[in-house]
């Protein structure tokens, strides 16, 4: 292929790749990925001499003025400074590929690209991403090297002599049209070099103190859109998200996950408040919990005694609702590892709670952050559920404050829902025997169906309880709840998640949309909560064939392995990191001479220590040798380097010399074009400069080493003629 059409290949597959970065976000709007794509493609046939590019200066003039005024309007009225930016940069794209041609148009376009990359690197969090920019290293990296390739030879073979070959075919031509110069090693060679350059980037990203800025965003993407999580939901809703599977949190489990069933609640928030339509929180206060020394933001003190506790390392996806999540008892939260914290200043996260116990966050940045949850499980049965069902109900009834949050009903309610109630709790001695019938009633006389019917001359509630008689979680936590309010048992309604799938690739349990639950929680004596679930077994979550799950939970755990390596990479990790590795280099090196015991440990870590510097020996003697043979294929020896630099060093202090008389050499002039100004000047020495540039070309372009003498005479030469009379310029 012509060298010409491998650079301008690689230059818009750079360029496609870098724009790629921002239509895989999601941020921009959908029919902007598509337009500006098929502009880039038409810009390939839009160029000289097909096209007079001269003639549409003004339209593009025009344009530019007025994408700017758009942009400015955009940043006035409220919009993300990054992205008004990034569809400025857009169009400037476009314009610049219908705009090519000089070199220096193309180096505009890959400044844009590499603005786009850094733009992109803001709003697109996902594993895309990290696919997208080695792809970009790679082509950027035989970019970068064909356009330097392309400007030596458009500044050293385009020749021009004076006027005398004015409008010829220039060698310049001949050259970028040759199928010569570019091949499949040369593009290998410069993919090893785009290796080295990932390499380099990857120390850097490593070592480098990560901090955080948060300018210039006002948000940097949306959350994921997850209905049941926000301060107000609609009956039906959970239904809707039941057959997507998007993972919306991965959970590790540091001191591992036997203590839990095998159907773990994800407790998120809580409603206390029907309607017969819609749950509600009655308060939206809350109030920020406060850190403590150990960096634990505390819900119930009274729990941190409680063992054994879980903890549970959750990685949540950004959602609408600011919701976090956690196996009940829920007693304290972190963003530091419990068993490994590094204390470190400056969190930009705060953690809030309302009066029910449900814990929010706030964060400057839209992308899935890790935290801590740490919980204490309750194995048995509270005493409370054997209290009295009468004394029960006369101790809520006198607790005016619980009457009004949990027993609360619509003011509109069925009178057949109460006599319902009463007839499923019957001759109940107990608070926990009426709710474990009323629940059994539900779970076994009920079926479970995403596929909801509804008759709209009956509210929800009495359509599923009397009609329909069939429904999703939602329904049954409802019926379940509002059962035991009319019989003064009090109650809220909670949603959250149910279980999850185990990802054996990462050791971690993906909880995705489609585990959205709905439960109840009933209050006992002491202000203590049990948990009690209606819902009959489904068995509904998505499952596929064995080949494309073990696809499916490969991919997640590698978009697992980028949010916790790449995207949430921070100080404290990178401390962390550092401390691991001198811990190991600690342990490579062994105790020191005074505390060694003479055992076989003491051996083999003087084993170790050997070993390693075998490695480190060998490695050295490898590039020693490798430099030894490269530097043999090239010659550079001291005397040719120095004879090489001499003729250098000639040319350019025959340059300052004539500029001291005068002549100056434009900053575009060639060597021989400025010979060729030099004659048309009627300048002084005009042999000897030449001889000097004939020297300097043959040395840099035609692999000349002349002797050494031989420039001492040249050098000579010249400085005699430039001594001798001279002429001033005119």
């Amino acid at each position: 292929m012509r060298f010409v059409i491998v650079h301008k290949v690689v230059s818009y597959l750079m360029v496609m790749t870098s724009t790629l970065s921002l239509f895989l976000s999601g941020e921009l709007p959908p029919w902007v990925g598509p337009v500006v794509m098929a502009l880039c493609a038409a810009s390939w046939f839009w160029e000289s001499p097909r096209v007079e590019l001269p003639r549409y200066e003004t339209t593009w003039n025009i344009l530019t003025v007025g994408m700017l005024a758009f942009v400015a309007f955009e940043i006035i009225t409220g919009d993300a400074l990054i992205m008004s930016g990034v569809h400025f940069i857009l169009f400037l794209l476009v314009n610049k590929l219908f705009n090519r041609r000089t070199s220096r148009d193309y180096l505009q376009l890959y400044v844009l690209s590499f603005m786009q990359v850094i733009a992109g690197s803001t709003v697109d969090f996902d594993l895309t991403y990290g696919v997208q920019f080695i792809l970009y290293v790679v082509f950027g990296t035989w970019t970068l090297i064909l356009f330097h390739l392309k400007r030596e030879m458009e500044d050293n073979y385009l020749l021009k002599y004076g006027d005398s070959l004015h409008g010829r075919p220039v060698q310049v031509d001949r050259v970028l049209n040759s199928r010569k110069l570019i091949g499949g090693r040369f593009l290998l060679a410069t993919s090893a070099v785009s290796l080295i350059v990932f390499l380099g980037s990857t120390i850097v990203f490593v070592a480098f103190p990560r901090i955080g800025f948060g300018l210039f965003f006002k948000r940097q993407r949306q959350g994921v859109m997850m209905s049941g999580f926000s301060d107000r939901i609609e009956l039906g809703e959970f239904g809707v998200i039941k057959d997507d599977p998007t993972v919306v949190m991965r959970v590790e489990f540091p001191r591992g996950r036997e203590a839990l069933p095998s159907s773990t609640y994800w407790r998120g928030i809580s409603f206390d408040q029907y309607d017969g339509k819609s749950w509600t929180k009655s308060r939206k206060k809350r109030d920020r919990l406060r850190r403590t020394g150990e960096g634990l933001y505390v819900l119930n003190a009274d729990l941190e005694a409680v063992e054994p506790k879980v903890v549970q390392a959750i990685y949540l996806e950004p959602m609408e609702a600011r919701v976090l999540f956690g196996v009940p008892e829920l007693f304290a939260a972190t963003l530091q590892d419990p068993q490994q914290s590094i204390p470190l200043p400056g969190s930009v996260r705060s953690f809030f709670t309302d009066f029910s116990g449900d814990l929010f966050y706030e964060q400057s940045d839209e992308i899935a952050f890790r935290y801590y949850a740490l919980s204490a499980p309750r194995t048995e049965t509270p005493p409370g559920w054997s209290t009295s069902l009468t004394e029960y109900r006369e101790a809520t009834a006198a607790d005016a404050e619980v009457a009004a949050l949990y027993t609360q009903l619509p003011s509109r309610l069925d009178p057949r829902v109460a006599e319902l109630a009463r007839t499923l709790v019957g001759d109940a001695s107990t608070v926990g025997l009426a709710v474990e019938r009323v629940a059994s009633h539900l779970r076994t006389q009920y079926a479970y169906s995403l596929n909801l019917k509804r008759d709209d001359d009956f509210a929800p509630l009495e359509d599923f309880l009397f009609i329909q008689k069939q429904g999703h979680c939602e329904y049954f936590s409802t019926a379940l709840s509002v059962l035991l309010r009319t019989q003064g048992i009090a109650t809220r309604n909670v949603n959250g998640f149910l279980g999850g799938a185990w990802n054996g690739f990462g050791n971690y349990l993906a909880v995705s949309q489609s585990d959205a639950h709905s439960w109840v929680e009933v209050r006992l004596p002491g202000d203590v909560w049990v948990t009690q679930d209606a819902t009959p077994p489904t068995g509904a979550r998505p499952t596929y064939n064995a080949v494309y799950s073990r696809f499916l939970q490969y991919s997640d755990a590698l978009k697992m392995r980028w949010s916790k390596y790449i995207i949430e990479y921070d100080l404290q990790q990178q401390v962390g990191l550092f401390v691991h590795l001198r811990a190991f280099f600690s342990d490579l090196m062994g105790p020191t001479r005074e505390a060694e015991p003479k055992t076989v440990a003491g051996s083999k870590s003087r084993g170790s220590v050997a070993v390693g510097v075998l490695l480190v020996v060998v490695f050295g003697v490898a590039l020693y040798v490798v430099f030894l043979r490269r530097q043999k294929r090239l010659d550079f020896s001291p005397r040719r380097r120095t004879s090489r630099d001499g003729a250098t060093e000639l040319y350019r202090e025959l340059l300052t010399t004539y500029k001291r008389l005068g002549f100056i050499r434009g900053e575009a002039m060639t060597a021989q074009e400025f010979a060729a100004h030099l004659v048309g000047r009627g300048a002084p020495g005009l042999v000897q400069a030449q001889g000097v540039i004939a020297l300097y070309e043959r040395c840099r372009f035609g692999d000349e080493v002349p002797e050494e003498a031989v420039v001492r005479e040249t050098r000579r030469a010249l400085r005699k003629a430039l001594a001798e009379p001279r002429v001033s310029a005119p």
